[in-house]
């Protein structure tokens, strides 16, 4: 007889796809979902993926096995909701670390629904540039630029983010026809503070642009975009802040679209939590369900 609480690692390994994905999910390092999926195919006789490189793909006894499985999993959502009701909800306190336009111009409009959805916790976002470190405790999870390399922690690719060159009707009116790459040699530019620049990954605009004639520098994201939008140059923003920014436009967006992963990354003690659970759903859902806002509108 197979034990039954394989079908949670089977549920989650056929939604992801990957193991590292599932062992994100569940709270566990990926050889244990590996393990207990052989383990099911090994009781039942049969298996239930086709292995292609790193992805697992269900097969047809696979589609099979997943039609009982969320069965099952919906009988077990409404028993306990009957035995005990999720009014109440996980418990805790989640420090989230962002980097700054992410947070305070992303993420904050959407945590009015997380709050309803959970009332019980608490998110502590601390958005800025620079990265909080997770083993020392500094944060309990974060969104970063880049995967980190070492560190007790487990982290996820939650998507990708686009941005382009931006610039006020007034700035363009004023300054020579951009139809080009070209043209943008005669233009002026608006960039972060190169020497206090915190991270290797937003050392974008010199590969975006060849020499760039950069005139105003600040080390905020919201800085750079509140410069462009009062005429002062020409700015590589984040599509999630700057359409929204009625007073600026998008300068050779055809040309010029510079993509950056988003990671998620929690601290390995904190990620089995029921409150970090919910927080990892959250973000990892908001994330793909807001993907042509990060991506831009064009």
């Amino acid at each position: 007889m197979f034990d039954w609480n394989d079908m949670r690692y089977f549920l989650e390994l056929a939604r992801r796809g990957k193991l590292a994905a599932a062992a994100l999910r569940l709270g566990v390092d990926h050889t244990t979902v590996s393990r207990r999926i052989t383990a099911l195919e090994k009781e039942l006789g049969i298996e239930l993926f086709d292995r292609e490189n790193r992805a697992y793909k269900l097969n047809a006894d696979g589609r099979r096995m997943l039609a009982y499985a969320e069965r099952m999993e919906a009988s077990s959502l409404a028993l306990m909701d009957e035995v005990a009701p999720v009014a109440s909800g996980p418990q805790g306190t989640v420090r989230l670390s962002t980097p700054e336009a992410f947070g305070s111009q992303f993420l904050v409009r959407h945590c009015m629904g997380f709050r309803q959805r959970n009332p019980g916790i608490t998110l502590e976002l601390v958005a800025e540039t620079r990265s909080l470190n997770l083993s020392r405790r500094e944060a309990d999870a974060a969104i970063t630029l880049a995967r980190p390399s070492h560190g007790r922690i487990v982290s996820e690719k939650a998507g990708v983010y686009r941005l382009r060159l931006y610039a006020a009707p007034s700035y363009l009116q004023q300054h020579p026809p951009i139809v080009s790459l070209s043209d943008l040699k005669h233009h002026h530019f608006i960039w972060y503070v190169d020497d206090l620049l915190p991270l290797p990954e937003l050392q974008m605009l010199d590969k975006a642009i060849s020499d760039p004639h950069v005139i105003f520098r600040t080390t905020s994201v919201t800085g750079q975009a509140n410069a462009a939008e009062a005429g002062l140059g020409i700015a590589l923003l984040p599509c999630y802040l700057a359409d929204r920014i009625k007073g600026i436009t998008p300068v050779l967006p055809s040309e010029i679209s510079v993509l950056r992963d988003l990671w998620l990354v929690v601290h390995d003690d904190l990620r089995p939590e029921a409150h970090m659970d919910q927080v990892c759903t959250f973000l990892t859902t908001l994330i793909a369900s807001e993907r042509r806002t990060l991506l831009g509108a064009l």
